[in-house]
């Protein structure tokens, strides 16, 4: 299990079992939890979605792609990343348009 502070101060946390569904899912980031993690504690952006999870965002400077976007939940008292991916920024843009945008501190 790995954790990290994320940019509000809230513990988050990856089970083995998401960072096996992670890159299962997305073969490209098996070498780059260390990554994903870093993005939850120093995100470019963060958005809301209406089901109340946080999408953080990392701008990348072009590597695979645009943006490395993290998913979290959170459940019960603790805070979970679900998922991990790439994504570009045509994408992003349709995608995060109607989410609530936060301000990182």
């Amino acid at each position: 299990m790995h954790s990290v502070q994320a940019f509000d101060g809230t513990r988050v946390l990856l089970s083995e079992e998401r960072r096996k569904h992670i890159t299962l899912r997305h073969p490209e980031l098996e070498d780059k939890i260390a990554k994903v993690l870093a993005a939850v504690a120093n995100p470019d952006e963060v958005y809301v979605d209406p089901t109340g999870a946080v999408h953080v965002l990392k701008r990348l400077a072009r590597e695979i792609s645009d943006y490395l976007v993290v998913i979290y939940r959170k459940e019960n008292r603790e805070c979970y990343i679900r998922t991990a991916y790439y994504t570009s920024s045509r994408r992003k843009e349709r995608r995060y348009r109607r989410f609530k945008r936060l301000k990182p501190s």
